[in-house]
């Protein structure tokens, strides 16, 4: 799919600037949500096999987003972008930097401004970002450090996961129960283990839940026979109390749980990536069995 989409890159020493145009196969809405969305930014924005975890992003005029992109040793490298202006679905623009995890600016690197546009082509996207430099010599600086490289293997991840976003499996629960009771008994150790499993056949014996960016859930999942059982690890990109979830497995497919007020009652979504083994079916009906039985034991304590 990449070699038929457009690509340029384009340095142009006169102006210091950096020029590249790319097109998606999927909707200019869905294309700007995962430019501007943590949860969707945290699973593209990093070349393979870096990944990018979020540890605040606030999108608004005058916002930012701090974030690292981590190698597969765990070494971080941060990020810190402040969000100009921006006029949603169509542009934004934005000044970036290196940063430290306290979101202290390194300015011994290049900063730039980043103009990012959004057009529609037939059903394609088609985004277009101007990126501005201080000087020629920090041009040529990121641009000697790979940037054309690197920008081509990070937009092939979007590809890839505009591509999933299509395939991903929704379950949903409409529980009984204020948001807040909802959240601590989905996210609650304590809570987890009465009703992490999808018929009673099986039980959750055990779990832990280190609710933060970069935190580690872990559900041990077994038949009440002793004859199977595996456990459930994710890593969490974003935390957002009583509101959202999102995680990553092991295998790299992601899980992201939303908790939506509905007057008195909480809808839970959980979306996820499907697996290779099992059809697409089985997974769904084990999920919905999974949140339904979250349901009954709410409502029934």
């Amino acid at each position: 799919m990449q070699n038929v989409l457009l690509f340029d890159f384009v340095a142009d020493k006169t102006k210091n600037t950096l020029t590249i145009k790319r097109e998606f196969a999927a909707s200019r809405k869905l294309v700007w949500d995962c430019y501007t969305k943590s949860e969707l930014l945290n699973q593209w924005f990093a070349p393979a096999p870096f990944s990018t975890i979020t540890k605040s992003m606030d999108f608004r005029d005058g916002g930012h987003w701090h974030y690292a992109m981590v190698d597969p040793q765990g070494n971080e490298y941060w990020g810190y972008t402040e969000y100009l202006s921006i006029m949603p679905i169509d542009y934004y623009t934005a000044l970036d930097a290196f940063s430290n995890a306290a979101g202290e600016i390194n300015m011994e690197l290049p900063r730039a401004n980043w103009h990012v546009a959004f057009s529609d082509k037939g059903n394609h996207a088609v985004v277009e970002t101007v990126v501005t430099y201080r000087s020629l010599l920090d041009l040529e600086k990121v641009v000697q450090m790979g940037m054309e490289q690197g920008i081509k293997a990070t937009l092939e991840k979007l590809d890839n996961l505009l591509s999933a976003i299509a395939k991903k499996i929704t379950v949903t629960a409409l529980v009984d129960a204020d948001n807040g009771k909802v959240w601590d008994y989905y996210t609650r150790p304590e809570h987890i283990i009465n009703w992490n499993f999808a018929d009673p056949s099986w039980h959750c014996p055990s779990a832990t839940n280190d609710l933060r960016p970069g935190g580690k859930y872990s559900a041990r999942m077994e038949a009440r026979d002793g004859s199977v059982g595996f456990d459930l690890e994710m890593i969490y990109a974003e935390v957002v109390s009583g509101k959202r979830l999102g995680s990553a497995m092991a295998d790299g497919r992601h899980v992201v749980v939303v908790f939506h007020p509905r007057g008195n009652k909480t809808e839970v979504e959980v979306s996820f990536d499907p697996e290779t083994e099992n059809p697409v079916e089985m997974q769904k009906m084990g999920w919905q069995a999974i949140l339904d039985n979250f349901k009954r034991y709410v409502e029934a304590n």
